[in-house]
């Protein structure tokens, strides 16, 4: 049996008119024609009057020397460079969440300078940067990459960072406000990069009890190797290691009903007990049987065969499994 299978200045103007229309509003007393008076305005007639003040324009910041430009990039330096550094070292959520808060305060430090000329277009281009960068990690500390994905439960904060495309858009735009005159000083760590690791065709991650007779083979012709877990009675009975391309036959398989679920992926992280990229969780939506039969001179017992692909005449149909629902092995 084959089973088969992812305005402010309008608001000032506002607030002084109406200052002067209350004072107006208080009569001819002494009082009001002396608060008018110290406000500049007069009237004809002998009568007391006011004028409202006019609106004072915002000043204008003062442009920045290259020299004063540096020194105050330079106060983003130390916080956004260590907050890199701590995912870099060992990425968690808290880190990731705490570096996206550093990088997001340096941005709005950045957007108040008054940048020279020459500079101001790598300082806007930086704060961005900043922000795409913030953005990223706070997806990751929720366990999505930056188009939203999830991402396998077992990787590695430091090495998904490290992947970021917002990453690497920061280094490009440090590298080359430096080579302008005008350095952030900021320095981005080195990340840990994805590995490749593997386990051996056949490896048990769970071996419980294989006294029965009955045999399972299984056949992984995906795209990743893989991970079989058979449960019985809500119960793991054992986890066996297939890479991809490989097949193993595990014997001793007791009598009772299995529920089979199965993880693939690449770079099998043995602390974690998951794969850490292209990770995906399924299991069949059939059970398999295993049953023995003595007789006076023979035993029957069930064999199966679970391909991990598409088959020609397959009819087994596979179901996704949440992650936090999946069986460890």
């Amino acid at each position: 049996m084959i089973i088969g299978p992812v305005r402010r200045r309008l608001l000032g103007a506002a607030a002084t008119v109406s200052a002067g229309v209350l004072l107006a509003a208080c009569g001819g007393s002494g009082a009001a024609s002396s608060q008018g008076t110290a406000s500049g305005g007069t009237s004809g007639g002998g009568g007391p009057g006011t004028t409202a003040a006019s609106p004072t324009a915002s000043p204008t910041p003062t442009e920045m020397t290259t020299s004063q430009y540096v020194a105050a990039v330079a106060t983003i330096d130390r916080p956004v460079s260590a907050a890199l550094s701590a995912v870099a070292t060992g990425g968690s959520k808290a880190r990731l969440n705490a570096a996206a808060t550093a990088l997001q305060t340096a941005a709005g430090r950045l957007d108040a300078v008054a940048a020279p000329a020459e500079a101001a277009q790598d300082t806007q281009d930086l704060s961005q940067k900043l922000k795409t960068l913030a953005g990223d990690l706070q997806s990751l500390a929720q366990g999505q990459d930056s188009d939203g994905n999830p991402v396998c439960a077992a990787a590695s904060p430091a090495v998904q960072a490290g992947k970021a495309g917002s990453l690497a858009a920061l280094s490009t735009q440090l590298k080359a406000m430096a080579a302008a005159g005008h350095p952030a000083g900021i320095t981005v760590p080195s990340f840990p990069k994805q590995q490749k690791r593997s386990l051996s065709t056949g490896t048990y991650l769970r071996d419980t009890d294989r006294s029965g007779n009955g045999r399972l083979t299984i056949e992984n012709g995906g795209d990743g190797d893989a991970v079989i877990t058979l449960t019985r009675s809500g119960s793991r009975s054992f986890a066996v290691y297939i890479r991809k391309n490989g097949s193993y036959t595990v014997r001793g398989v007791r009598d009772g009903t299995y529920t089979v679920y199965f993880t693939t992926g690449s770079d099998w992280d043995s602390g974690r007990k998951g794969f850490t990229s292209g990770c995906a969780y399924q299991k069949f939506d059939d059970t398999l049987k295993f049953t023995t039969k003595y007789t006076s001179t023979q035993i029957e017992y069930t064999t199966y065969t679970l391909s991990l692909y598409a088959v020609v005449g397959g009819t087994a149909r596979t179901s996704d499994v949440p992650p936090g629902q999946f069986p460890a092995p």
